[in-house]
């Protein structure tokens, strides 16, 4: 049997929370006390600290009531804390060191950890130690009160297991049968996996004719994408030598409606003038007319009286015919016609000084007339050769607009044709851009194939292994 050296407990039942440490000499150790007085928690502690996990024997109603003043007003971590000091001196506990201290703690929520020298484990790694050093919790290490005269009523049966259990056969039958259980499932699991082989034989054959099949496809794409960027390539260059050529001529074009929007600026220019030249020559124009129509006004006012004078003078000159025929009746009267016929002449001479004034006049006017008539008529020929030179300019206004329309339809037509050429590039690129995700996604379907095939592989070979491990088991 071990031996445990001291126990050290803190928070555990009635010891408080300062370490309270019980040492055990080698031998029969006895601790005696007045009743309530803790010397069963001491046992309690003990049991507690190799995995005991059964309230009823530590005789609380849940494990957290193990914990000293859970339900008390102490502030700060409440838990409780047993360590186990072992004399390993022996080496019966599978630990290289003289001295192994098993210690459990549990908090106010009932979460236990275990530790092994100070070094954190599980519960099972404890009590497989406890269970090789006949120190575990069924081989009656711990008698608890009224266990004695529950042993003396045991059956020959029980005995026997109690005594196989404190030498220690009954944790190798246990050991035997969970090994044959453990035999039982292995050849199960063999059966499973040789079924299993043939499925994935045929699997592997399938996935060698589908890699192949990859591998061709993989190949024929290759050559496909090779050629597609080879026809990419002409077709860019073919494309490209039109762009230049294209945009050279845009370039002349351009240099050619800059040119002609220099002439037609000069035109304008030209025509503004010829509109001022032509706005003057108007304006005398009406300055000549509105003279001629003074003088014309003059001229028929002058006409008007020269033609009254002049049916005055007929109407006279009749009266003077209807006089002298009646002479030979008016022979009394000649005195007095006398008088009014110099009086008459008087006005004649007057008449005719008027007629010959106006005469004068008219033949001036005539005379302004034909000079105004030459002027007009050169200012007619001037606004005939001004119109003669506007209907010119605007014929090669015209014909400017119409070449300025033609270069402006040709620029549009070639920056279609450049839109629809970037239009092919960026549909070229895009076509590229897919081919090259294609390849990569390929090329990740093709790693994953092959880590695919070399895990099967790895299942096989480990299928394998653990079949010959279990061959050999079976022997």
């Amino acid at each position: 049997m071990v031996h445990i050296k001291k126990v050290e407990i803190f928070g555990f039942k009635s010891f408080g929370f300062t370490n309270t440490v019980v040492g055990f000499e080698p031998g029969l150790v006895s601790i005696s006390g007045p009743n309530g007085s803790g010397k069963s928690n001491i046992l309690d502690a003990i049991i507690f600290a190799l995995g005991e996990n059964r309230p009823k024997v530590m005789r609380v109603d849940k494990l957290r009531s193990l914990i000293h003043d859970i339900e008390g007003s102490r502030r700060g971590t409440k838990m409780a804390r047993v360590s186990l000091h072992f004399d390993n001196s022996d080496r019966k506990i599978p630990v290289d060191a003289n001295n192994v201290v098993i210690t459990r703690e549990m908090d106010e929520h009932g979460e236990n950890v275990y530790y092994l020298n100070q070094k954190q484990t599980n519960r099972n790694q404890i009590l497989d130690l406890l269970e090789v050093a006949n120190a575990s919790l069924t081989q009656l290490n711990a008698v608890q009160q009224g266990t004695v005269t529950r042993i003396s009523e045991f059956t020959a049966e029980e005995k026997r297991t109690v005594i196989e259990d404190l030498i220690g056969l009954a944790y190798f039958d246990e050991k035997k049968a969970e090994s044959l259980k453990q035999l039982d499932d292995a050849d199960r699991r063999l059966e499973i996996a040789l079924a299993r082989m043939d499925e994935i034989k045929k699997r592997i054959d399938e996935l060698e004719a589908e890699r192949n099949l990859k591998l061709r496809h993989d190949l024929i794409n290759r050559e496909i994408g090779r050629l597609h960027a080879i026809s990419a390539s002409n077709k860019m260059k073919v494309i490209q030598s039109a762009k230049i050529s294209k945009e050279r001529s845009i370039h002349s074009l351009v240099s050619e409606a800059k040119r002609l929007d220099e002439e037609r600026a000069a035109i304008k220019k030209e025509i503004s003038a010829l509109e001022a030249q032509k706005s003057s020559f108007m304006a005398e124009a009406n300055a000549y007319n509105q003279a001629k129509a003074a003088i014309d006004s003059e001229l028929s006012a002058a006409m008007q009286v020269y033609e009254s004078a002049n049916t005055e003078a007929i109407t006279k000159t009749r009266r003077l015919e209807q006089i002298q025929a009646r002479l030979p009746q008016i022979a009394s009267d000649l005195e007095l016609l006398h008088q009014s016929r110099a009086s008459i002449e008087a006005q004649m001479t007057e008449l005719k000084e008027m007629i010959a004034k106006i005469k004068e006049n008219k033949n001036q006017s005539t005379v302004l007339l034909k000079s105004i008539d030459s002027e007009t008529s050169q200012v007619y020929k001037q606004q005939s050769q001004v119109i003669a030179q506007r209907k010119e300019i605007d014929n090669k206004i015209n014909g400017l607009t119409t070449k300025l329309n033609t270069a402006k339809v040709t620029l549009a037509k070639l920056e279609s044709e450049i839109n629809d050429t970037k239009s092919k590039i960026m549909t070229n690129k895009a076509k590229q851009s897919e081919i090259v995700e294609e390849y990569a996604k390929l090329e990740q379907l093709k790693t994953r194939l092959e880590s695919i095939r070399n895990n099967h592989k790895d299942a096989i070979t480990e299928l394998k292994t653990r079949i010959a491990e279990q061959e050999s088991k079976k022997a």
